[in-house]
């Protein structure tokens, strides 16, 4: 057999002593340069001349050329979806008895299982040794070997039945041949890095023995640092003694090293910001810092945090940057709108394709997605018949709505039909290409859109390819629509897709071995538990078990623990800071109240080494530069605006005049709710009074529920189960009132809830007739101000108008019976609380008598407020059922108590009245900012969303209930 030659370099990383060895290789002729990652590649290539003999390959496609040369069938490897399938596939085989049983059908253990038996292989541990080391145990680790080695030898042979193969197979199978070479494979340069793979290292050294000329290049520190430690176990592995190259900067020279040496030196700033966003804008100000000719890269060790945060800095500054990374493909809008397709076809309900009408996809006006969703709910109302409704509108409205029919012949073409995977495969991509306006919209759509869709779309189809193939080798069933639409919405959860980057532009990435070597390098997210990440055992198999395998392997390389992967933390660190070649900036977001930012210790290494290290600390105030330092035009207008004269916020005055006729309000009567809201807000009462806005949400939907005792006429029932019969026929009226815009599962919670509160109401309002009884025949209902001696005006000639459910007499107390959604507590009443008691006080006034409001509530309580305890018999609360007394009066005098009390709701009934009467267009900022509804267009309340918007095509306009 011929000997090749082996030789073992160990280099700085960073293309300082990468380059000068891949030319050097280059120069003699033919030869193939690889590496164990393949994020090296892309550099590699920028080295080798187009006209060179030197081909780049990955190392896989290594392997498998020399495995065709041994004279065996190299198939194609497996791609990780197929291999996550058929390991999926393969859980659903373990015994009962199996620790993994429990987790099998989990899509995350799965995951876990492909890294645990990758690196399980890379260490030369295949199934049969699996199982020969179980009978080795017969604990739990026994039983997890045994359901690893089933797991792999059934993965295996369902892959092996398409044609597919694992790289460690392919890379065991060339152990066991001899190539025949033609020449082609006499120099191989391989760069390793500190990546510890037995099995790979095993192969390199089998390519030598086979006669090629073989250069492998290791990672290694500067001078005597205690890093990279992989690097040494593998060149033991390799069993000959390697060659240090390269040289380095001072910093490089003393980090993590042992003693202190002298070198060249580059600028080192240790940076800190107010909070993330603010560091990645002083990132990508670095970034245009440097300049169209200079380089610069940015790192982010948990880029899937920061990317979003990157990209909006580089578009606000407009400078160019090259971000590759993954994200979850159920962020993909494409993904998101071909789910929520397949998920309207394959339901029962016609609403369920609300959130597709709302795509901007479909480029539907307000007016248009508002037809629709009217049409949706009256077709709904129709039961049986809704979707042959819903066909019959969407064909009178073909010309707008064609691809809805598309949509609905998909859907009559495909319910109610089994097929096998691999048939619903071509169907979906009908869906996608044929079916909805998403591809096809290609003029309105930016590249950058197409490009991004695409990548979906593909990756969409390659995760339901794979999954078909293994469907199909193990014969599995078919599968009704339903079913197929859970497989996909499981598929896309749980895999993600690559996010399309720009060619030009500062590298942004998260992957040291991707880090561009460049004038500065910027690294983002210098925290303890970001970079260095915390120590994390495997979720397969822990330490001690990683431990007692090694054991039972004497003279094999041992199995990485958890602390080795920590140590290897130190590598990527030492990778990251060996990029920059004059400048590097080392950035971490400060701690505020939300968070508990410590910087990783890194930096106080970093500052050891380097001797001299600028510090840059940019509070939250530094919104800018100064003038002079500003490199982008966004940051020169920003300056220049903090930096002129300060004006003052234009008031808000509505000037047309036929708007403020709109706002002022007539001469008219008005509810005390509207009082109430007017006092509050006038932004409130404009919103909800005058222009009748109704956003809707699911908590309005609930509270809605508070009106059912009021529509039932609870206090004039005699008995119990007169009004709970009252009571529930009244839920069913109002719940099949929502019945065509709520979903079929919240009816059923709103009616289970709603009983809940019908017994609780019943109960409350018989024991308050037996603690607080009324006169005989002194109940009415539905009494309107200016009936029954309720008073229908107040102070200043405020004319009331509505409706009070009920009045009734306790002695000489009159009493106003209302329902709310909940109450507060005696000691927490605010004014406006009092404002809204006062004027039910006020209209009940009769001379010799007192008033009083008794309140039932959707929380358990039912409250009797009295301005006074005089003029009646004592009246007693009853905490265990729920009811309670409470006096208004905050001074002992009845006297001087009634007059303060109705002093202020003078006052307040003026103020309020003011605001109606003169359309005042004014915010005023409170408490009830937290709950208000409208603060999405008032921009002052503390709790507004910018995604969920209760306005837009979800508006309505109607009178309060």
């Amino acid at each position: 057999m011929a000997h090749g030659r082996l030789c073992v370099l160990r280099a700085i990383p960073g293309s300082t002593s990468l380059s000068p060895l891949v030319r050097r290789f280059c120069q003699p002729g033919q030869g193939i340069v690889t590496a164990f990652s393949d994020a090296v590649l892309p550099s590699c290539k920028d080295e080798v001349d187009l006209d060179s003999l030197v081909e780049v390959l990955s190392f896989g496609e290594v392997v498998r050329r020399l495995l065709e040369l041994g004279g065996e069938e190299a198939l194609r490897i497996a791609p990780n979806g197929h291999h996550l399938a058929a390991i999926a596939e393969a859980c659903l085989q373990l015994p009962e008895e199996s620790p993994f049983r429990r987790a099998a059908r989990f899509p995350g253990f799965h995951q876990a299982l492909l890294k645990t038996l990758k690196e399980l292989n890379e260490w030369g541990l295949f199934s049969e040794e699996m199982e020969a080391l179980a009978e080795q145990r017969e604990d739990r680790l026994g039983d997890k070997l045994r359901s690893l080695a089933l797991i792999d030898r059934e993965s295996r042979t369902l892959l092996n039945r398409l044609g597919l193969e694992t790289h460690a197979r392919q890379m065991q199978m060339c152990l066991e041949t001899t190539p025949e070479r033609d020449g082609s494979y006499d120099r191989l340069l391989a760069i390793v890095g500190s990546e510890e793979s037995p099995l790979k290292l095993r192969w390199l050294r089998w390519a030598a023995e086979q006669g090629m000329d073989l250069t492998v290049v290791l990672d290694r520190h500067a001078t005597d640092g205690k890093v990279f430690a992989g690097a040494e176990r593998a060149a033991k592995l390799l069993g000959v003694e390697p060659q240090e190259v390269g040289e380095s900067n001072r910093l490089m020279q003393n980090l993590f090293a042992e003693k202190e040496h002298e070198g060249p030196s580059i600028e080192v700033t240790i940076a800190s910001a107010a909070d993330p966003l603010a560091e990645c804008e002083w990132a990508i100000r670095r970034v245009a810092e440097a300049g169209p000719e200079g380089r610069a890269s940015i790192y982010a060790r948990n880029l899937e945090a920061y990317a979003p945060l990157i990209e909006a800095s580089a578009k606000r500054f407009k400078v160019p940057i090259r971000l590759s990374r993954r994200a979850p493909l159920s962020t993909n809008s494409l993904a998101r709108l071909t789910l929520t397709a397949l998920e309207f076809v394959a339901s029962s309900d016609v609403r369920t394709i609300g959130p597709l009408i709302q795509s901007s996809y479909l480029g539907l006006t307000g007016e248009q997605q508002a037809a629709v969703a009217s049409a949706l709910r009256e077709c709904h109302r129709t039961r049986d018949l809704q979707w042959l409704t819903l066909r019959t509108w969407v064909e009178q409205h073909e010309g707008l709505f064609g691809w809805m029919l598309r949509l609905l012949e998909w859907r009559h073409e495909n319910a109610g039909v089994a097929r096998r995977l691999s048939e619903w495969t071509p169907r979906l991509r009908e869906l996608i290409d044929d079916v909805l306006p998403v591809l096809n919209s290609a003029e309105v759509a930016s590249d950058y859109s197409q490009e991004r869709d695409r990548r979906a779309r593909n990756q969409i189809l390659r995760l339901l390819a794979g999954e078909a193939s293994i469907a199909n080798a193990t014969e599995r069933e078919s599968i009704p629509l339903a079913e197929f639409v859970r497989t996909c919405r499981r598929l896309w959860e749980t895999s993600d897709v690559s996010v399309p980057a720009d060619d030009v532009g500062a590298c942004v990435t998260g992957n040291p071995d991707c880090l561009e070597d460049a004038d500065t390098v910027v690294v983002l997210g210098m925290l303890e538990g970001v970079f260095p990440r915390r120590r994390t055992e495997d979720p397969v198999l822990a330490d001690m078990e990683r431990k007692a395998i090694s054991s039972l392997r004497p003279g094999e390389p041992e199995l990485r623990t958890s602390r080795q992967v920590a140590e290897e933390e130190r590598d990527a660190f030492y990778r990251v800071c060996a990029r920059a070649k004059r400048k590097l900036v080392l950035s971490y977001p400060l701690a505020d109240d939300t968070r508990d930012n410590v910087p990783a210790f890194y930096l106080e290494l970093v500052r050891h080494a380097q001797g001299s290290v600028e510090t840059a600390n940019h509070p939250r105030s530094h919104v800018a530069p100064p003038i002079e330092a500003c490199h982008t035009q966004a940051d020169r207008d920003l300056r220049t605006a903090l930096d002129g004269r300060r004006e003052p916020p234009l008031p808000i005055e509505v000037s047309a005049e036929a708007t403020l006729s709109r706002l002022r309000s007539e001469e008219k009567p008005v509810a005390p709710n509207e009082l109430r809201d007017a006092h509050t807000c006038s932004f409130m009462y404009l919103s909800r009074h005058r222009l009748k806005l109704r956003p809707k949400r699911t908590a309005a939907r609930w509270a809605s529920l508070r009106q059912l005792p009021h529509a039932a006429t609870l206090p004039k029932h005699a008995t119990a189960q007169e009004a709970e019969r009252a009571l529930v026929d009244a839920l069913e009226s109002h719940l099949d009132s929502l019945y065509s815009e709520v979903p079929d599962w919240e009816l059923q919670l709103m009616r289970s809830g709603g009983k809940r509160l019908i017994a609780e109401w019943v109960r409350r309002e018989f024991a308050s007739r037996r603690i607080w009884p009324k006169k005989d025949e002194s109940v009415c209902v539905n009494v309107g101000f200016g009936t029954h001696g309720v008073r229908d005006s107040l102070w200043g000639g405020v004319k009331l108008e509505g409706v009070i459910p009920a009045i009734s007499q306790i002695d000489e107390l009159r009493v106003a019976h209302l329902f709310s959604r909940n109450s507060r507590e005696p000691s927490r009443l605010t004014d406006n609380d009092r404002l809204f008691l006062g004027i039910y006080l006020a209209s009940l006034f009769e001379a010799g008598k007192e008033t009083a409001v008794e309140m039932e509530t959707m929380a358990g309580q039912r409250t009797l407020y009295r301005l006074t305890r005089q003029g009646t018999r004592p009246l007693v609360s009853e905490v265990q059922s729920g009811l309670q007394v409470v006096d208004l009066s905050e001074i002992e005098d009845p006297v001087v108590a009634k007059k303060t009390f109705y002093e202020d709701v003078k006052r307040m009934v003026g103020q309020a009245s003011a605001r109606i009467r003169d359309g005042r267009v004014e915010v005023q900022v409170g408490d009830w900012c937290d709950w208000c509804d409208y603060g999405e267009l008032c921009r002052r309340s503390r709790l507004f969303g910018e995604e969920d918007s209760p306005f837009g095509v979800d508006e309505e306009t109607g009178d309060v209930a």
